[in-house]
Parts: C-alpha cells; sequence; structure tokens
C-alpha cells in the first residue's frame, strides 16, 4: 500500500496497548523500536526500517513519525484475533465504501462524457492512491482509525480528566494529568481552567438602530416600550400582562415570553456555554463584558473571608509572570496586549505603568467596562415611546430628537456592559422646566449632565434592588453605595447594546455559573438576601457541601444524565435528591438532558486542538509504550519528537493568546471610537443629543424655534 501522509490524531491511541487490553504487552530489542504482542500471543516485531522507512522522506518532517507509529499500532490492534468481529465489519464496510467511489466514476463518466476508467483514475488521486487495493487499504484505515477515536473518546474517566485537568489513580487519588514537562514543555490545566467556560441566559430586546449610530439612533414606538417593560418586570415593579401571578416575574419567564431570541427564549433564557474557544459564537459587548465584570468583580473577592465562593484561582493571584500582574487579567489577556489609541500602540513599559497595572486592564476598570444605567430611563421610554403629535413640526420633523431616542442615545446606545442603579433622571421630573438657553445658570447645562443620574428612594424599595450587591464592584464604578439590578436568584443583570449583521438589539443578560466560582451564588427566592451556605475555607470545608444543591464546577459540568447513579445528588435528610447543574438546570425530559451533555462532552473532547500530543506523552510516561534509545536512529527520533510536540503546544498557546489580544485590542478601540463620538468637543459641540431636548421638546420654544431651539441652540437642527 502506498503510504500516505494522516493528521497526528490517534498515535495518541497508542494508549490502547495498555489500557484496553491489560494482558497485551510492548518489549524491546537492541535494533527495533518495539515488539508487540497482543492478547492472543500474536507477536509483531517493528523495525525502525519497517516503522519509518516508508515515511520519513526529510528530516524535518517529523509529524510523519507520529503518522507511522499510528497506522502500525491501529491495524495491529485491530488484527488481534480477540476483535475479529469488530475488523470483519469493517472490513464490509471499507468495501461498501470502495462499492461508493466505483459508482460515483460511473456517474461521472456519464455526466462528463468521459471513460469509467479515466473517472476512477482521477478518484483514485483523490483520495491518495494509485490502486483499487490501495483504495480499499486506505478506507479500512481511515474506518479503523475512526472507531478507535471513538473507543478512546467513550472513557467517562477520560473525558472527566480533560474536563478537570487531573485523573483519579488506582489509589483513588487525584493526580494532575499533565503538568508542566522538561521533555514535552507547556502542560494543560484542563477544559475549566483554560477554556473557563460561563453559562449564561439572556433576554434580547432587538431595536431598529444601526450599529455604528453611537449618538443618534432611532428606535420605534413599540421598541422602546418593549425595553422599558422588561426591565419592570426583571426589577419587579410590574408583572407579565396575561400572567395569572401577581409575584415577581423570574428571569426565566420574562426570557420566555419577551425575549426576540426565540431560540434561547424557548429555554428560557439559557445560552449554551461561552467558553474561549466558542466565544466567536457571542458578540464582542456580549463576551467581553461578562469577562471584563468578572475581572473588575475578582479583583475586590479575592480574600475568602469576603467571597467564600472564591476557588484557588482567585485566592492565589499566582502565575507565571514575574511582576503582581494580577492572575484574573491574565485570565483574559495577556500582558504584552496593546490596544492602539491615537494611532499608537503604547505596552505598559511605555507608559511607565507600576506592577500590577495593564493598559488594556486599566481601559476595562474605568467605565469603559463596566456602565451605570438608571433605572429611571426605564421609566422615562415609556413616557416618551409615543411619536410626537403636537400639531406642529419640531427641527423638520427629524426622529432623532423624538424623545425616546434622545434617552436611548444617552442612556442605553452605549457599546460597553452596564449594570442598572436605582437613580431617576431628569426626565423624571415632570415639573422640570426646560433650559432655556445654553447657560448652565439657567438650569441643566446640557454639556455636561450627569448620565447616571440620582437615587431614588422609590427605585431602591423595588424587588430588583434588595440583594446585597454593594461588594459586586468598586465604588469607583458604582459611585454611590446602591444595591444593583438582579433577578429573583440574586444574579446581577448585565446590560450590553450589541448586535450581529442579522439584528441590532439589548441583551440583559446573566451569569447563570461564573468560571471562577467554585460553588457559585444564590439568593433566597424572594431576592431579598443573599444565601451563604458554602463550606467552610478551612480543610474539609467544614459543612458538607454534598448534603445541599450546591456544585463544584466539576459537578455542575458534569458529563452524566439525572438517570445515571454518577449524577451529583445530595441528602435533603430523607432522600436523595439530584443537583442542579448545566445538563438539568431547566425541568426538561431525558432526550435533552442527553443532547446537552452530548454538546457538552463534545466540547470538552475538542477545546484542545494539541490534544493528541498530550495522549502521546500520557503513553510514554505511564509505560505503555518507550522509544529503543539503543538504536540511534530511534533515539534521534525522540528527540526530534519531544522537540517537535514542545514546539506545537507553545506555538498553539501563544496563537490562542494572540487571538484573544486582538479581538480585545479591537473591542477597546472600538469603545474608544464610540465614547469619542459621544464626546463633548472642545468648541462645546456635541453629536449626542443632550436630555433637555426631550424635555423640551413639546414647549414653547420648540414650537417657536426659540432659545436652545435656535439657531445656535442645543437642540438646533440645521435645515
Amino acid at each position: 500500500m502506498k503510504k500516505g501522509k494522516f493528521t497526528l490524531g490517534l498515535v495518541v491511541s497508542l494508549a490502547s496497548i495498555g489500557a484496553l487490553s491489560a494482558c497485551n504487552e510492548v518489549t524491546y530489542s537492541d535494533g527495533v523500536v518495539l515488539t508487540y504482542t497482543d492478547a492472543a500471543g500474536t507477536k509483531t516485531v517493528v523495525t525502525a526500517e519497517d516503522l519509518f522507512g516508508a515515511y520519513q522522506t526529510t528530516t524535518g518532517q517529523v509529524s510523519t513519525d507520529f503518522d507511522a507509529i499510528e497506522e502500525v499500532l491501529i491495524r495491529n490492534y485491530y488484527k488481534d484475533s480477540a476483535r475479529a468481529t469488530d475488523l470483519a465489519a469493517l472490513e464490509k464496510d471499507a468495501k461498501l465504501a470502495v462499492q461508493s467511489v466505483k459508482e460515483e466514476a460511473e456517474t461521472n463518466a456519464t455526466n462528463n462524457k468521459t471513460s469509467y476508467q479515466e473517472e476512477f483514475e482521477k478518484l483514485l488521486t483523490s483520495n491518495g492512491v494509485e490502486s483499487i487495493d490501495e483504495l480499499y487499504e486506505a478506507k479500512l484505515y481511515n474506518l479503523e482509525k475512526d472507531k478507535f477515536t471513538k473507543n478512546y473518546n467513550s472513557s467517562t474517566s477520560r473525558v472527566e480528566g480533560m474536563r478537570d485537568g487531573s485523573y483519579t489513580d488506582e489509589n483513588g487519588s487525584k493526580q494532575i494529568t499533565f503538568p508542566y514537562s522538561s521533555k514535552y514543555g507547556r502542560g494543560n490545566d484542563g477544559y475549566l481552567l483554560e477554556q473557563l467556560p460561563y453559562h449564561i441566559a439572556h433576554i434580547l430586546v432587538k431595536v431598529s438602530a444601526e450599529a455604528d449610530n453611537h449618538t443618534q439612533g432611532t428606535i420605534t414606538e413599540a421598541e422602546a416600550r418593549k425595553l422599558s417593560d422588561v426591565i419592570k418586570y426583571i426589577a419587579g415593579a410590574s408583572v407579565i400582562p396575561g400572567s395569572s401571578s401577581t409575584k415577581r416575574a423570574t428571569f426565566g419567564d420574562i426570557a420566555k415570553q419577551q425575549s426576540d431570541d426565540t431560540g434561547s427564549a424557548e429555554r428560557y433564557g439559557e445560552l449554551s456555554v461561552m467558553d474561549r474557544k466558542q466565544a466567536d459564537e457571542f458578540v464582542n459587548e456580549f463576551k467581553f463584558g461578562i469577562y471584563a465584570y468578572e475581572a473588575i468583580f475578582n479583583q475586590i473577592n479575592q480574600d475568602p473571608l469576603k467571597n467564600p465562593y472564591a476557588t484557588e484561582v482567585r485566592k492565589n493571584p499566582t502565575g507565571d509572570e514575574a511582576d503582581t500582574y494580577k492572575l484574573t487579567d491574565r485570565l483574559l489577556f495577556s500582558k504584552e496586549a496593546t490596544y492602539t489609541d491615537a494611532g499608537l500602540e503604547q505596552t505598559d513599559e511605555e507608559l511607565n505603568l507600576p506592577d500590577g497595572e495593564h493598559y488594556l486592564s486599566n481601559f476595562f476598570k474605568a467605565e469603559n467596562g463596566i456602565g451605570r444605567i438608571p433605572y429611571g430611563a426605564a421609566v422615562a421610554l415609556a413616557s416618551a415611546a409615543k411619536d410626537p403629535n403636537l400639531g406642529w413640526t419640531v427641527n423638520n420633523g427629524q426622529a432623532i430628537y423624538y424623545p425616546r431616542n434622545v434617552l436611548f442615545n444617552k442612556y442605553f446606545n452605549k457599546h460597553n456592559v452596564a449594570v442598572i442603579v436605582p437613580n431617576e433622571i431628569a426626565y423624571n421630573d415632570s415639573n422640570l422646566s426646560p433650559v432655556t438657553d445654553n447657560d448652565p445658570s439657567n438650569g441643566i447645562d446640557y454639556r455636561t449632565e450627569d448620565f447616571i443620574g440620582t437615587p431614588s428612594e422609590t427605585y431602591r424599595n423595588l424587588p430588583g434592588f434588595q440583594v446585597d450587591t454593594k461588594d459586586a464592584l468598586p465604588e469607583s464604578i458604582l459611585g454611590q453605595n446602591d444595591n444593583v439590578l438582579t433577578n429573583e436568584k440574586g444574579q446581577i443583570i448585565l446590560v450590553a447594546r450589541a448586535g450581529a449583521s442579522s439584528y441590532q438589539g439589548v441583551h440583559f443578560m446573566v451569569i447563570e455559573r461564573s468560571a471562577l466560582s467554585e460553588y457559585g451564588t444564590t439568593a433566597d427566592m424572594s431576592g431579598a438576601k443573599k444565601v451563604q451556605e458554602i463550606p467552610a475555607p478551612a480543610a474539609g470545608r467544614g459543612t458538607k457541601y454534598e448534603d445541599k444543591d450546591i456544585t463544584t464546577l466539576s459537578e455542575y459540568y458534569t458529563i452524566h444524565t439525572p438517570k445515571s447513579t454518577s449524577f451529583p445528588t445530595y441528602n435533603n435528610g430523607t432522600s436523595s435528591l439530584a443537583k442542579t447543574t448545566y445538563i438539568n438546570q431547566l425541568a426538561e425530559s431525558e432526550e435533552t438532558y442527553g443532547n446537552t451533555r452530548d454538546t457538552l462532552e463534545g466540547r470538552i473532547k475538542d477545546y484542545n486542538t494539541v490534544a493528541d500530543t498530550f495522549r502521546f506523552q500520557y503513553l510514554i510516561e505511564n509505560g505503555s509504550l518507550a522509544f529503543n534509545t539503543n538504536n540511534d536512529l530511534v533515539k534521534g527520533i525522540q528527540e526530534k519528537v519531544q522537540t517537535w510536540i514542545s514546539t506545537k503546544r507553545e506555538t498553539n498557546h501563544e496563537n490562542a493568546v494572540e487571538k484573544f489580544d486582538d479581538t480585545w485590542a479591537a473591542f477597546a478601540e472600538y469603545l474608544t471610537r464610540a465614547n469619542e463620538a459621544r464626546t463633548l468637543k472642545e468648541d462645546g459641540s456635541q453629536k449626542l443629543i443632550s436630555e433637555t431636548c426631550a424635555i423640551g421638546y413639546s414647549s414653547e420654544d420648540a414650537k417657536n424655534g426659540t432659545g436652545i431651539w435656535a439657531i445656535g441652540g442645543a437642540c438646533y437642527a440645521k435645515k
């Protein structure tokens, strides 16, 4: 058979030699690479020439060494007499695959008016072979390879090791799967730490405003009312129309009935897990807003006494970097990440930033990271929603001056992530007199007016502002000692104005489970207070969390379904109940649980694009396979392979970090441009229309084109 070049992959499946058949053994002698004895006693001697000769054409093609080892071992694995049934089925499928190629050649010959032989030879070439025998062997090997991959990945303990970065050894002890190795380089910390999965739910309210119109977007009356209503429902200020309950609606019920994302609405707003590899599925404001919030939250919650939910990741901000650059920042972007400001790429060193500070980190910890939306802006949207019908035309009837659009642009059209605070705004004051000129002494200065409003006792008393969130964000961001809006579970509502090519809208998001929270957070169902029922930080964790519906991250992302005996449970005193996890957090069917589990398991298996190198390392270090270093050729191959693995891992890591750095930087630059569009210019001009204009839209000055509505006034639009 002609040796085609296969990708590096199931060479990692060498684990099968020791792991899948306990009575198999691999022995070595001088002059050979290995001798493989299968369970039936059949012995296969593989020499260096046999193993590498047909593959290795240049010394630089180290990956072909893997391909050679892989093919020899997988083929021998299925030649084992114990797997004769499997091999017979695979051979049958291979013959069918060859027959399919023949039929394709016949069809092509008819369609192209050519000969069967000509078309068949084309298909042989496209399959990388030269004869029908080689085609059969290639199809058979690919089938063997696929089957072995599925068998290898079917091990529950192996998948859990990929998830946690650790495995349980034969003595029942937890071991780190792949720490840093002097031979193989960078280690593997597992899916949970390397991919930082976040379980998120959201409500989407679509708007018609254009994506990049940061100051003068327009929305419809219906959109303004819906934005207002959704916020009121979340806060418990009103109930969903048609609801039989007079109680505060749950976030899930609001999503079910109000969200414009119909797919997630069917699942009560629940979205798939957002991890680093899958982050491209989410719009930038959504994913980076959550990361920015988490970075800020964790900076003030690393003290286990202040944050009893803290994981070791939070408690011990250490890492590879020599300075004090904080771990929660490093988990998001590298210290080398830069973004272009005013056309200049500036590094921390060039800015002379002290240790522990980072240019991008500082950027997202200012108002760029977490904004504030006053609850009063939602109230104002409802009263300002209707198309004005005054009997006269203001500024040629331009919709950008309609009160709802002025309020939308000022409070909701900024593309960072925001929290909602119990503040009122100027528009909430029905007795407010509009500014009559540009003199700040006569009322609100349209050039410097506040964007967060002032605290309101009425809004503070709403159910959505009762959970203590004062430690969720630093005072420099909140601006006052108030709670922010939460849902009925006590989860903070994050708001992001965002969209894609197919829609624009406002997202209301909750983090169902943070990637950095070992035990999660909850509140009682009334939303009145946080529940701090978790194990004590001391050894043994004090209270047994196994007796409460509290999950570790590993338990939360279980790959079992509720009917499995391995599904996490807790004892409520009388019986064993299933814990709430990602799999069953919605009351659905066993079929749905299985589909959710399969999706999660697939992500865990596929997250590391160089996972094959770690499996290969496992084989070597656990004695399933060893290089015969008495053979100079083999010894040289061993050294090349180790270097190749180390380089591949490092390159893969650097590429992933660089990709994330670049997207962070691009988002920072986007926010910079958006902020500039909303900023007061030196000449006193500003594209963002003042709230003063919304307040005075029905005034006599607006009717007559006088005062601030006159030429040169704050609310005048050029004809």
